[in-house]
């Protein structure tokens, strides 16, 4: 059984598009919460607001605009999102290993250029952790096959401090 996020592997889901982390992140933590009234089917179809972005266009999806846009349909969701500056690395390791001792399921947004990517972050829960490491949820393939990674805690500090963007961290603060 995991530390951080109990039972992870049962609510898991499937990214639908290359675009959606943070919806299919927030569809993760709706059913882990057990959730009721959310139509689950149509979840990321109706609030990855990037689905169908242009190449030159303004990305819209970020954690703030995501969680609107789910408030908007589903009044009583309350998803909840903290900034950690460049520089804050320490202090968003030290509010993510507050709520891993809470076991309050947290996405980080981490940047992509140190593996190898060319810039841009990615979304992805952190379902486990040892007094060392974080272990992230990549992503569930089309088989079901789930894709984790292990980031040493010092990197993800270094990696924050270091390069833009994945300065934030979002969980769901409650439902009605």
């Amino acid at each position: 059984m995991s530390f951080a996020f109990p039972e992870w592997e049962k609510f898991a889901v499937q990214q639908r598009f290359k675009t959606g982390c943070i919806p299919t992140g927030y569809e993760m933590l709706l059913r882990a919460a057990g959730a009721q009234g959310i139509d689950f089917e149509t979840f990321q179809d109706e609030f990855d607001l990037d689905k169908s972005k242009k190449p030159m266009e303004r990305p819209k999806n970020d954690f703030v605009s995501v969680a609107d846009a789910v408030r908007k349909k589903y009044p009583g969701v309350n998803f909840k999102r903290k900034c950690f500056p460049q520089g804050e690395g320490a202090k968003k390791l030290e509010f993510v290993e507050d709520r891993i001792a809470k076991k309050w399921p947290v996405l980080v947004s981490i940047a992509l250029k140190p593996f190898g990517k060319p810039g841009g972050y990615h979304i992805m829960p952190v379902v486990d952790a040892t007094d060392g490491e974080l272990t992230l949820l990549y992503k569930v393939e089309s088989n079901g096959k789930k894709r984790t990674f292990r980031l040493r805690k010092g990197d993800f500090v270094q990696i924050h401090d270091t390069y833009q963007g994945g300065d934030d961290v979002a969980w769901l603060e409650g439902w009605e």
